[in-house]
Order: structure tokens, then C-alpha cells, then sequence
């Protein structure tokens, strides 16, 4: 079983001790705290229901203020560091270092001088940028006069003749012009709406215009500029232009701040370890002088959490390891311990669900049956060997995140089988070499397609005699009979009785196979009622359960995608061989081996696509429907930040 054994241990120490605990449990990483303020629990047990609640220190606020600085400093300055290269992106830079390592640093470190340089270089940014955006603004609002060619200072000196410089409605402009007889109309813009105009009159009339264009819906243009329109327009852009150049030397000077951004990097990782600890007082009971902690830690580490407090404390502690209790199973964190192999397969059983701590972990059972379906359906022993070379190279001479090492792992480990079932197909690019398989996909339809069920049957079986030992070794042995047994005395006597009637078996067998099929019928029809009060209700029940038989069915169907995927991938491939080899001139030279990449590419993204999702789906609903319940709880051990940096190990 792969699940860890887990106890709960319980702590009482000196108050005085409660921080540097913290930090090396933190620094420990294998300990989950129980809540202990929880009004459930406090509820039921009247030791702790006389202690108070531990409280978050006051320093927390100044730790969380530190944070958000160090928080505001990076988003700024991860927006104008260069962007790294794919290559780059998928290796870890980040530094291994000690929870100790980490303090010295960040202690030694003048970052409240970096973040206040940042700020400034952030709030002058900000500065331009809304000078830029006022700056364009004035510009918009000058534009419709840009062909003016007299400066609006000229207009304010006119003596004996009024002006008026605005907009009216676009289809008041005839209108207008006829009105205005005695006046100078000219129109300098016009836009879908409106019609900017400057209107020149004598002064002695200036009253009577006034009036007369108000009734046209005239609206002024008012300016504090006196220059000519596009001028200012010209004096404007180049203040924007300037501000832009300003722009341009701060974002270069901000990208070459790759070291600050360092110090940053580990000042957060460092405050969020310190809010991290001051809110795991939230979990903790205290007295006036002691605090009470709780939690979940691997039997395994029992010892080394001993020690830790021995270290901290002196003697000064007192410690008990209690094992799990039938009533806190569904409460226990669940931690998982596979070989490197079924551990790359540990997402996969992780996006159905966690194994409660009382299961058993499915996925050492998922493993070898993911890895032939993946390769059945991908089964191209090009696309598997550049799979192959492409993880194994990327494992062996990069420095990987967690992340991306684990999936490239999954995909050196499907790589094989997908290797090994092209080989069988003869299937290399589709059928860019002549190297004969096993089997011929369009001709071994019938063939495959009865493999795929195959496979399916001894996964459906494997799954319910996974199902039957789990509940013997839980001492369930009658349900493990009655629930599970009865499903394969059915299901082995069906396929039987169905071996008598195609392959001509004698008739004794048939016989048998019809009197194991009774068997299980019986048996599917007590044990899906008998836990019902009336007996009408339990035969009802068993009926319904019986009836659940059609599911197999349809499970087996589901399998013959196993074939359809294997075969559709490699008959699209064969038909890009063609339509590229159909090609010819000069260029070809040149385009084919080019589209050959591109179209294999896109081809081998579309099998692994379809081969993960479909893979994973016989998984969960032919596969984890006979055994696996899951709903457990994922470890979450109290430790330390590793956004920037990497815990190293004791």
C-alpha cells in the first residue's frame, strides 16, 4: 500500500519556545497542524474546552505589510524584465537554501532601499504616463481645429470684429451659412455628427449673431492655448514623444534590475514564511504560560519530530503519538509514496480524487493498464521515440521545476509503450519507413478491435478482484462474496456460456456456465437488497441491481476506442505522407521536409491529446467504478514558501 501510516501527535511546551518551534517545524516540512479552535472538536473534549485560543501575534501586521511590499515590487518589476526564452522558462533558477540561509540573506540584504527606489521609479512612470495621457487628451480636443491657419491669440486681438469659433449640428450647416449673410463662415472640420466653424462679424453685430447661431444649436470651443492649432498640436507631440523617450530609458534601466529582483524574490519568500508561522497560532490552544499544539505527521518521522523539539525546547515538553482511530479516518491527510515509475502516474489518480486513508492507493494498480492504453492509442513508434529523446534529453541535461520535471517524466514513461505498440502496428510517421508490423491497422481491424475488448476484460476483472481483497483484508469477507464475488461468477460465467455457444464448447461446460450464471444472478439479487426491511423491496432492489449487468456492456464497448484512436491517428498520418510525397518542382526540396515536421507535430499533439483524455476516462469510469471510492484529504504539510527559492533538504 502506498498510502503512508500517519499518528497525531499532541505538544505542550513553554509559550517562549512557541517561535523558534515554528520555524523549524516549518523548515521540517513533514507536519500537518489540526485545528484545535475548532468548535467541533472543542466541543468534545472537555481537556481542551478549559484552555483559551492562541491568538496571531502583533507583529503579523508588520510581517503582512512587509509582504505586500515585497509582493507590489516584483509585479512591478516581472512587467519589464526580459521575457525569457521557452527553454528558460521550464528550467528551475531558483536557489536551494536553508530556512536559516534564507533569513541571513534577507537580513543582510538592504531591500527597504530597493523597494523605495522601485516606488519611485514606479510612481514616476505613473506620472508620465498620465502626463501622456493628458497630453493626448489637449490633442484630441484640438484636432477638429488643426486647419485654422490663424492663431487664436490673433482672434482675441481683433478690435472692430467679433468672432465665434464652435460646433452646431452637421445639418444646421446650410441652414446656418444662408442665416448669415452678412458674416464670414468658414468651415475648418467637419466629423459624422457635427461641423466645427469659425464665424467672423462686425463688432456692432456681435449680439445678434450671438443670438441667431444659439438657435442652431452652437456650441463654443473654449482654449487657453493662443498659438495656431497645429503648431500647438506639433509643440504637444513632441512633449509626448520626449515623455515617451523618458518612458523608454526608465523601463530599460528597470529591466537591468535583475539583482534587486533577486533580493525581492527571497524578501517575500522570507515574510511569507514569518505570516505563515504567526498564523498557525490560529490552530493552537494555550494557558497563560504554555500553548497546546496538534497535528498529523508519518509514523516514519516520529522520531526527527522528537528530536526537533528536544533541540528547541531542552526538556522543557511533553509529546504523545496516538495511531488513527476508526472515527478519524475521513480526518487524516492522506500522504502517497510510490516507485519513480507509479509516482508519475500519482496526478493522473489526483484529478479524480485523493484516496481516503482507509483505501488503498489506486494508482500503482492504474499504472501498468494507462501505460498499454496510451501506447495502443498513440502506437507510432516515430512519435514515441521523439517523445522518448525529447524527455529523456530534457531530464538528463536540465535543471527542471518540480512541475515539469514530473510531467516530463510521465512522458518518457508512455513513450515506451507507444514505441512498442507502433512497432507491432509498423507504424513510424505513419508509414514513412516499410518496416512491417504485427498487425496492419486497416487490414487487422477485427483483430485489434477484439484485443481492445480483451484488454477491457481484464481490466473490469482486475478491478473487482482489487474490490474483493480490499474488503477481505478489512474483514468484510461475506460482503466481499456477496457484492463482489457474485459480479465474477456472473460476468466469468457469461463469457463461458458465450465460449459454448461460438467456439461449440462441450455441453457439460454449457451446462455449468448456466448454472454459475443462476449462481450469480442469485447472489447479484440478495446482495443488492438485503439491506432493505420488506422482502418486496429487497427482491426490487436485487432486480435493479441485476439490471446493472447492461453496464458491463457498455463499459466493454468503451474499450473499442483503444482501436478506433490507434487506427485514426496512424491513417491520418499515412495521409499527410501522401499528400506531402504528391508534391514536386524545385521547391519541394524544400517545403517537404519542412511541412513533414510541421504536419507531424501538429498530429503527434493531437494523439497525445486525445490518447491522455480518453486514457484517463477509462481510468475513471470503467476502471475506478468497480473498486475506488476515493474522497480523502491530501497531505498539507506546514512549510515554507518556495515560490522563489527551494527548501533544501536535511
Amino acid at each position: 500500500m502506498a498510502i503512508v501510516k500517519m499518528n497525531k501527535f499532541t505538544l505542550v511546551t513553554f509559550e517562549s519556545h512557541k517561535k523558534e518551534l515554528l520555524r523549524k517545524l516549518q523548515g521540517f516540512s513533514k507536519v500537518e497542524f489540526i485545528n484545535l479552535q475548532d468548535e467541533e472538536k472543542l466541543e468534545k473534549n472537555e481537556v481542551l474546552k478549559e484552555l483559551s485560543k492562541d491568538e496571531v501575534d502583533s507583529n503579523s501586521s508588520e510581517y503582512e505589510e512587509n509582504l505586500s511590499k515585497a509582493k507590489s515590487s516584483l509585479d512591478f518589476l516581472n512587467s519589464y524584465m526580459p521575457k525569457k526564452s521557452l527553454l528558460q522558462s521550464i528550467q528551475d533558477d531558483r536557489q536551494s537554501l536553508s530556512v536559516e540561509e534564507l533569513e541571513e540573506l534577507v537580513e543582510k540584504s538592504n531591500w527597504p532601499a530597493i523597494y523605495e527606489k522601485v516606488k519611485e521609479k514606479e510612481e514616476q512612470l505613473h506620472d508620465f504616463e498620465n502626463s501622456i495621457v493628458k497630453l493626448q487628451g489637449e490633442i484630441d480636443i484640438l484636432k477638429p481645429w488643426e486647419l485654422l491657419d490663424c492663431s487664436f491669440e490673433n482672434l482675441d486681438e481683433l478690435n472692430k470684429t467679433a468672432y465665434f469659433i464652435g460646433s452646431i449640428a452637421k445639418q444646421y450647416e446650410e441652414e446656418l451659412s444662408s442665416a448669415l449673410k452678412d458674416a464670414y463662415v468658414e468651415v475648418v472640420s467637419r466629423n459624422s455628427n457635427d461641423t466645427n466653424v469659425l464665424i467672423l462679424v462686425d463688432g456692432s453685430k456681435a449680439d445678434e449673431t450671438l443670438s441667431l447661431i444659439r438657435n442652431y444649436g452652437f456650441s463654443a470651443f473654449k482654449t487657453d492655448y493662443k498659438d495656431v492649432p497645429q503648431k500647438t498640436i506639433m509643440d504637444l507631440s513632441a512633449k509626448i514623444e520626449d515623455i515617451k523617450t523618458k518612458i523608454f530609458l526608465m523601463k530599460e534601466e528597470l529591466a537591468s534590475y535583475e539583482e534587486d529582483i533577486k533580493v525581492m524574490q527571497l524578501v517575500y519568500d522570507y515574510y511569507f514564511n514569518k505570516v505563515s508561522r504567526e498564523k498557525a497560532s490560529t490552530n493552537f490552544l494555550r494557558t497563560n504560560n504554555t500553548v497546546t499544539i496538534q497535528g498529523w505527521c508519518a509514523v516514519e518521522d516520529n522520531n526527527a519530530l522528537s528530536a526537533i523539539c528536544k533541540e528547541v525546547t531542552g526538556e522543557d515538553y511533553y509529546m504523545t503519538f496516538e495511531d488513527v482511530k476508526e472515527d478519524e479516518v475521513e480526518e487524516v491527510p492522506v500522504k502517497l509514496r510510490n516507485s519513480k515509475l507509479v509516482s508519475a502516474f500519482e496526478s493522473v489518480t489526483s484529478m479524480y480524487s485523493t484516496p481516503r486513508y482507509d483505501e488503498w492507493d489506486p494508482t500503482p494498480f492504474l499504472t501498468p493498464f494507462y501505460l498499454v492504453f496510451f501506447g495502443m492509442m498513440v502506437a507510432d513508434a516515430g512519435y514515441g521515440l521523439t517523445m522518448l529523446l525529447i524527455c529523456l534529453l530534457a531530464l538528463k541535461s536540465l535543471k527542471l521545476k518540480k512541475e515539469t520535471a514530473d510531467f516530463l517524466r510521465f512522458g518518457l514513461f508512455v513513450s515506451i509503450p507507444t514505441i512498442i505498440f507502433g512497432m507491432i502496428y509498423g507504424s513510424y510517421f505513419g508509414d514513412i519507413l516499410p518496416i512491417p508490423g504485427l498487425l496492419v491497422p486497416t487490414r487487422d481491424v477485427v483483430t485489434i478491435l477484439a484485443i481492445s475488448i480483451v484488454f477491457g476484460v481484464v481490466q473490469i476483472f482486475a478491478g473487482l478482484i482489487i474490490k474483493f481483497s480490499y474488503l477481505c483484508k478489512m474483514g468484510k469477507s461475506f460482503d466481499a462474496i456477496v457484492d463482489v464475488g457474485s459480479w465474477i461468477i456472473e460476468l466469468v460465467s457469461i463469457g463461458i456460456f458465450a465460449g459454448c455457444i461460438l467456439l461449440g464448447w462441450p455441453t457439460v461446460v454449457k451446462y455449468i456456465a448456466i448454472a454459475g450464471m443462476v449462481i450469480g444472478a442469485l447472489l447479484i439479487i440478495y446482495s443488492g437488497g438485503r439491506n432493505e426491511k420488506s422482502k418486496g423491496a429487497q427482491i426490487g432492489q436485487g432486480l435493479y441491481n441485476l439490471y446493472n449487468i447492461t453496464g458491463y456492456v457498455g463499459d466493454l464497448v468503451s474499450y473499442s476506442r483503444l482501436m478506433a484512436l490507434g487506427l485514426s491517428g496512424g491513417c491520418i498520418a499515412s495521409a499527410f505522407n501522401m499528400l506531402i510525397t504528391q508534391m514536386s518542382g524545385w521547391y519541394a526540396i524544400i517545403v517537404i521536409p519542412l511541412l513533414f515536421v510541421l504536419i507531424h507535430i501538429f498530429n503527434l499533439g493531437l494523439s497525445l491529446l486525445g490518447a491522455y483524455v480518453h486514457t484517463a476516462r477509462l481510468q475513471y469510469v470503467e476502471y475506478f467504478g468497480k473498486f475506488y471510492e476515493g474522497g480523502g484529504k491530501q497531505f498539507e504539510p506546514f512549510t515554507v514558501s518556495e515560490k522563489y527559492m527551494n527548501l533544501k533538504e536535511n
